[in-house]
């Protein structure tokens, strides 16, 4: 027997969670950039983006040529980078009006760093990071020492601090409710003592 998908979240409708999606409009344009793997990864957090923050555009690519320049201001890469702007930092005069869009890289540590090396343009961008993002609810996968932010939860919050009435709790209760579907059918693991 096959499965019945939802036409809008795309998800089997034992999992649909458009009763739970609050779409809001993004304050700056939003290219994410997603490694090929990690769009055929069922635990990505980029078609929840897709359904809460509709205006963004995704790009499931390893080479991607530069973008055009903004109406106003300049892309903005949204990375750890050594000369990254962190937008937590005290006193810092985070310069909005330069801010034409951000480009975020989706995909492992691994992936987004080969994302970049495919891409030197990117590497050209002027960078934003975090440093105070709140303890990630995406409990489902781990990053490097354990504990690192989803795309969605990195999003949100440097959307926030950028643009003080985009409100992330939508994007953390939407992430909510998929980690708890997904912790619903996990399999326990039988004990093999």
């Amino acid at each position: 027997m096959s499965r019945t998908y939802c036409h809008a979240c795309h998800l089997p409708q034992s999992a649909c969670l458009c009763a739970h999606v609050s779409p809001q409009d993004c304050p700056f344009p939003v290219l994410i950039l997603q490694h090929p793997l990690e769009a055929k990864h069922a635990k990505s957090t980029v078609p929840l983006l897709r359904l809460a923050l509709p205006d963004i555009r995704v790009e499931v690519t390893e080479h991607l040529a530069p973008l055009p320049q903004p109406a106003s201001g300049r892309w903005w890469l949204l990375y750890p980078a050594e000369q990254a702007l962190d937008v937590d930092a005290e006193n810092m005069a985070l310069p909005i009006a330069d801010i034409g869009g951000l480009v975020v890289l989706d995909g492992t540590w691994r992936k987004t760093r080969r994302l970049l090396h495919l891409n030197p343009w990117l590497r050209l961008l002027p960078a934003l990071s975090f440093s105070l993002a709140p303890a990630s609810d995406y409990a489902i996968r781990k990053g490097p020492g354990g504990q690192a932010l989803s795309t969605l939860e990195s999003l949100a919050h440097v959307l926030n601090r950028l643009d003080p009435g985009f409100a992330p709790a939508p994007l953390h209760r939407l992430l909510k409710v998929r980690v708890a579907q997904f912790k619903a059918h996990q399999v326990p693991r039988g004990d093999d003592s």
